[in-house]
Order: C-alpha cells, then sequence, then structure tokens
C-alpha cells in the first residue's frame, strides 16, 4: 500500500497549524466472547477501533452504530458509554468510546480508507495498532471505576514518530 503523504499533511500538521477545534469522533469497542473488532485504515497503516465523524443531522451513537456498519460490516447495538478520551496535539480529537456488542453482518471493509477488519482477541492485539488504544483494551474495559471515565492523553513528536515508525513496519511487512 502506497504511503500518502499528503494524507498525513491533511490529517496530522495542517489541523495544528491552523488551530483547528478537535472534532468528535465516537468509537467502539465491539466485543465478542473475548475479542475486540478492529479496522486498519490505509494511511497511517494501523489498527485502530471503528468510528468516525459525527454529521449535524446525527446524534453522537446514531452516528457511531452507522460507522461501525460503514466500516467493518457488522450492525451492533451500544451497551454503554466506556469513557470520554481527549487526544490533544498531534490529531487531536475528542472521542466518546462505547462498549457495543455486535447483533449482525458480515465481517468486510465497506468504506475507502479501511482496509482491512477482524476481531482480535484481548490478550493478542496487534502490535501495529495506534499506541493510545492500548490502555484502553488492556485496563479500562476492565476497570471497576465509576464509568464514564475521563482521560485525556498528549500526542506528542514522541507518539507521532512511534506512530510513523509502526506504520512503515506495517508497509514493510514486519508487523500485523
Amino acid at each position: 500500500m502506497p504511503l500518502n503523504l499528503k494524507k498525513y499533511w491533511n490529517d496530522i500538521a495542517l489541523p495544528i497549524l491552523r488551530r483547528d477545534h478537535p472534532p468528535l469522533v465516537p468509537q467502539g469497542v465491539v466485543l465478542r466472547d473475548n475479542q475486540v473488532l478492529l479496522v486498519k485504515r490505509d494511511n497511517p497503516l494501523l489498527w485502530e477501533l471503528p468510528g468516525g465523524g459525527v454529521p449535524p443531522d446525527e446524534s453522537t451513537e446514531d452516528a457511531l452504530i452507522r460507522e461501525i456498519k460503514e466500516e467493518t460490516g457488522i450492525s451492533v447495538v451500544i451497551i454503554e458509554l466506556l469513557g470520554w478520551y481527549e487526544r490533544t496535539g498531534f490529531r487531536a480529537h475528542h472521542s466518546p468510546v462505547y462498549l457495543c456488542r455486535p447483533t449482525g453482518g458480515s465481517l468486510r471493509p465497506q468504506y475507502g480508507e479501511t482496509v482491512a477488519v477482524r476481531y482480535f482477541f484481548l490478550q493478542a492485539l496487534p502490535r501495529g495498532m495506534f499506541p493510545w488504544y492500548r490502555p484502553i483494551l488492556e485496563q479500562d474495559i476492565l476497570s471497576t471505576a465509576p464509568r464514564p471515565l475521563q482521560r485525556t492523553r498528549q500526542i506528542g513528536v514522541w507518539t507521532v514518530l512511534h506512530c510513523l515508525a509502526l506504520d512503515l513496519s506495517c508497509r514493510l511487512g514486519l508487523l500485523e
């Protein structure tokens, strides 16, 4: 898969230079047995939770259900709001993350930016995954703290370099 530097510029650098307001991007932790549904984006070529933007005429929950269906082919029902996750710095955004249960559909990427969809065992998450999802999947979904959780993570230069290294490793076939 070719590297799209223009997309890197538009998605990561340009919003910082323009000082854009971070978008609202709801995401879903779709659990089936002891597995979580992840999507692999085209650029960066990394695994993440399914989800996406919210149009003005749609609720956050309806947008999430629609995005998961578009990206994965799977229909879901929302169980609860796990937490509010704010990412600042590079690729800043606010993400309400919901726990979801699959209700039907066929697993397949259906959206242009999604190149793969797959269930992963929680104990065997892919190494080629955005690093800020790991604590959500390894700690927060098991947490007994009152929900919704509140988390903020600064996406700084070292995290961006880590993601670039992961992206390159995935493109070279060194990571899943």
